[in-house]
């Protein structure tokens, strides 16, 4: 009888080691067993140490342990409130969070409200965000396009005439606009014809351009339409127009008449360019130079461009640019190829090879 319970007690010892020894666990990182406390991981068995060393995220900012929910970004992870605070994009404008989409602007961040708001330029007509067409003029103006179609602008300067750019204007004859800007400056009346004049023929003696006569009747006109029809003129911005008229007798030239109609309300430097073209009209006239149009027109022009330079003036410097330009034949390419003429012989010679042109 003591035998058997001898027996038995060892064949239940060496079940209850089999039992042990086949549910024994080992970590998965080291592979060693596990004994007393250990963690399990999407089903796997990890020490305590071996789970921090190798399993265990932590935040790539503060450098702490990750424990719940975290945020990923450029495969580095964060604690939530870390990266809001350190990574997430926040506007460069105000300075918040940025949680969806954004506008990128000089490689800088911004909420789309915050960037229509504070870094789209204002239209300075209606001062509403610009975020579609616009133009920029040359003073530096930014507005909608579509204002550009509604209002007239000023036929010296070019801004559109309203009380953010201009402070209004006025109309002649309901066709031709001149701006408040330009108003203290225009020629208006015959008192005013005499100094300008004068003025005038002094700039065009310092380049070589003399003996042109003192006494020029000078007549403005208020209507394009009226210059166009006296000059013949194709273009429809024409400014000034110079009639002349010879008599002769036993084909000899006995007399010249000439005379100058000019828009009235162009701004003094504007006027004074014009008379200067149209001067130098007179000048091809008295020196029997019959020249063909773009030599004829672009000559010319150097007139104008002498009074603009001579003045040096914002508004001079943006009608130079309209003039250098133009792809008119005439008074746009062949103003540039006289002025290239110019620049290289200068103004003696020019008007010494002017004939054989």
């Amino acid at each position: 009888m003591n035998k058997i319970y001898f027996r038995y007690i060892i064949y239940l010892f060496v079940i209850s080691f089999t039992l042990l020894i086949g549910n024994q666990k080992t970590c998965k990182a080291c592979n060693k067993d596990l004994s007393a406390q250990y963690l399990i991981h999407k089903g796997n068995y990890y020490h305590h140490t071996c789970y921090d060393k190798y399993i265990q995220i932590y935040c790539d900012q503060c450098g702490k342990k990750i424990d719940g929910s975290y945020n990923t970004s450029k495969d580095k992870n964060y604690h939530k409130t870390c990266y809001q605070q350190f990574i997430q994009k926040r506007c460069e404008e105000c300075s918040d969070i940025i949680s969806g989409i954004y506008t990128i602007h000089e490689e800088k961040e911004y909420h789309e409200s915050c960037y229509v708001e504070y870094i789209l330029p204002k239209c300075d007509v209606c001062h509403q965000p610009v975020e579609d067409k616009y133009i920029k003029d040359f003073w530096g103006n930014y507005y909608h396009a579509y204002h550009d179609k509604k209002m007239p602008s000023c036929d010296n300067c070019n801004r559109l005439i309203c009380s953010p750019l201009t402070n209004g204007g006025y109309s002649i004859n309901s066709n031709r606009f001149v701006c408040n800007l330009c108003k203290p400056e225009v020629i208006n009346n015959k008192f005013q014809l005499r100094k300008v004049l004068n003025n005038v023929l002094d700039i065009l003696k310092t380049v070589g351009v003399v003996n042109l006569p003192t006494d020029l009747p000078i007549t403005l006109i208020d209507s394009r339409e009226e210059l166009i029809r006296m000059s013949g003129n194709r273009l429809g911005n024409i400014q000034g127009y110079t009639n002349y008229e010879e008599s002769s007798m036993a084909g000899r030239i006995i007399d010249q008449k000439y005379h100058i109609y000019i828009l009235s309300n162009l701004q003094e430097e504007i006027f004074k360019a014009v008379l200067a073209h149209e001067l130098f009209h007179v000048y091809l006239f008295q020196n029997k130079l019959d020249l063909r149009s773009d030599i004829r027109e672009g000559f010319c022009n150097l007139g104008s461009n002498l009074i603009y330079q001579h003045y040096g003036s914002e508004l001079s410097k943006y009608r130079i640019k309209m003039m250098n330009e133009s792809m008119d034949p005439d008074y746009g390419i062949g103003y540039k190829n006289m002025k290239e003429k110019l620049d290289d012989i200068g103004w003696k010679r020019l008007l010494k090879k002017l004939p054989r042109f």
